[in-house]
């Protein structure tokens, strides 16, 4: 029968027995030297993370602009074209909004709610330019920075409440008397006409489109820009916001792009 090595146990005792030469001595202080080297050695390669690990570094791209917005919603019908009959048009669910995707000729409009000068003969020379039109009953006064218009030289009846969108302008307020017409129909003490009653109601979360432009009930108010240009208006029952190019480009922090995130590893501290 094979004989089975002997246990490790018996050659570490064999060897302690065998320390007290000269040569097991010098053998052991070799060895020592040795291990002391290697540690050494080992102790330069090390790397000790130290402290908490570091939090991961997050990059906001910041708000996303009206523009933006509308360019990321989904349209609910084809592109319609305003020269018809039926002109396009929607109104918020709160009733204080209508718009009209409708033309002008001499600044003109052609208004389906109200009476206006757009067929007249004297126009009919005029070219005809696709517009955007908003009315509100419930309004904010326009900015005395922003007003247009010298109201016949009197400069008294520059109203808000009304929101115009053309291909290369944009402007609130207009000169009136009395009351827009949604506020007629839908403000205090109001009675809705047959015209208002038929407009369409367009929610949050969709956008109507036509001419080049498109709009879109947003953050209690609309939103219309040309999308070609990047020119357009945000109007609300408290404030309103004249965007693109000659106006300072307004943001709204209630929708912000996706922030993007880097990982970040742990402080470390290298010895050696």
């Amino acid at each position: 029968m094979a004989l089975s090595p002997r246990p490790t146990v018996r050659h570490v005792a064999g060897a302690k027995r065998a320390s007290n030469g000269p040569g097991s001595l010098m053998r052991a202080a070799t060895l020592i030297v040795l291990a002391a080297a290697v540690g050494t050695g080992l102790v330069g390669c090390i790397t000790i993370p130290t402290g908490p690990p570091a939090q991961p570094t997050v990059t906001a791209k910041g708000p996303l602009s009206y523009v933006d917005r509308l360019k990321a919603m989904a349209v609910d019908q084809a592109t319609e074209d305003a020269g018809g009959a039926e002109l396009p048009a929607f109104i918020t669910d709160s009733r204080n909004i209508a718009c009209v995707f409708t033309s002008s000729r001499a600044g003109n409009l052609n208004q389906p709610w109200e009476p206006n000068n757009y067929t007249d003969s004297a126009n009919e020379t005029s070219p005809i330019v696709p517009v955007v039109n908003c009315e509100l009953a419930n309004y904010p006064a326009p900015d005395p920075a922003t007003v247009k218009g010298t109201c016949a030289g009197t400069h008294v009846g520059y109203l808000g409440g009304t929101a115009l969108l053309m291909p290369d302008a944009v402007s609130y307020g207009g000169c009136r008397a009395g009351v827009t017409a949604v506020e007629a129909a839908f403000g205090t003490a109001g009675t809705v006409s047959e015209n208002m009653s038929r407009i369409p109601v367009l929610s949050q979360g969709h956008a109507k489109e036509a001419q080049g432009y498109r709009c879109a009930p947003m953050d209690d108010g609309v939103a219309c820009a040309n999308l070609s240009n990047g020119l357009g208006f945000f109007v609300s029952a408290d404030k309103y916001e004249l965007f693109g190019p000659g106006h300072e480009s307004p943001t709204t922090p209630a929708a912000t792009a996706p922030a993007t995130t880097t990982p970040a590893s742990g402080a470390a501290t290298k010895t050696g």
